[in-house]
């Protein structure tokens, strides 16, 4: 585990590395490029890759903090066991103290996940995300909805497009697929998303992130009363203003989650 310059978070811990692009959110990914820049670190490279010496961290760390896991990867990959992910969970079910945020881009595969890890799904201590950098993977947060954890969010980042996050915050009935070809008629319920957070991308190569779109979701956001969490404006250099969104910093946090 270390301390982390990531600005939604205190500390990442990294038991489980690794992950593949799977959208265009993924065409600069960080993880992917730390990697490269320290393969005596990742010797296995992007491949999903378990690391037991590292599972224990949280256990010693006894003042609360929020932690990020799989930084460096995505804990609900398709090549990532569940025997892994059990693990994962038994720490965080033995770690109270802390606050565990999982992010992926991959909620169906977490569908099934739970239910082989659900006596742990409902731990108050862990929030489970998801990445949608497009209008085109919606789909991510709708799935969202039906995960059982106890606390869910949004991580728009890079956002590459206009995301109307109201359609995430009404219930709607929808019908979405998984890879098996089976079909579901759920009702999503408009409670369910208790944290926005916003992003552009950052980096050479940096895709514009226009600020109307920015300013649309912080609205909708006050508008239902949902935490606005603005990370920065992104780009290739940094700048002093990078975090400023109308002359302020948006640091929102859950209630809960403070």
């Amino acid at each position: 585990m270390t301390n982390s310059k990531i600005e939604w978070t205190e500390s990442t811990w990294n038991p489980i590395t690794g992950c593949s692009k799977i959208s265009e959110g993924c065409e600069h990914c960080y993880a992917e490029k730390m990697v490269k820049r320290f393969p005596h670190i990742y010797p296995n490279g992007f491949k999903p890759t378990f690391y037991e010496k590292r599972l224990s961290d949280p256990l010693k760390w006894k003042k609360p903090r929020r932690i990020f896991v799989c930084s460096m990867g995505d804990l609900f990959h398709e090549d990532v066991p569940l025997e892994w992910i059990a693990k994962v969970f038994k720490v965080m079910k033995d770690c109270p103290q802390h606050t565990f945020l999982l992010l992926t881009k991959r909620p169906e595969n977490a569908l099934k996940v739970e239910e082989q890890v659900s006596e742990n799904i409902y731990l108050p201590n862990v929030w489970i995300g998801v990445t949608i950098e497009s209008s085109d993977h919606l789909i991510r947060g709708e799935i969202l909805h039906f995960l059982r954890f106890k606390h869910k969010f949004v991580s728009l980042e890079p956002l590459l497009s206009r995301i109307r996050i109201e359609d995430l915050f009404y219930p709607r009935t929808f019908y979405y697929s998984v890879p098996n070809g089976s079909h579901w008629d759920i009702i999503a319920q408009a409670s369910q998303i208790e944290w926005v957070i916003v992003g552009g991308e950052t980096g050479p190569g940096a895709r514009e992130m226009k600020s109307e779109w920015v300013r649309d979701i912080r609205d909708k956001c006050i508008e239902n009363e949902v935490p606005f969490f603005f990370k920065k404006w992104g780009g290739a250099r940094r700048s002093e203003n990078e975090r400023l969104l109308d002359g302020r910093e948006w640091n929102e946090f859950p209630e809960v989650m403070r």
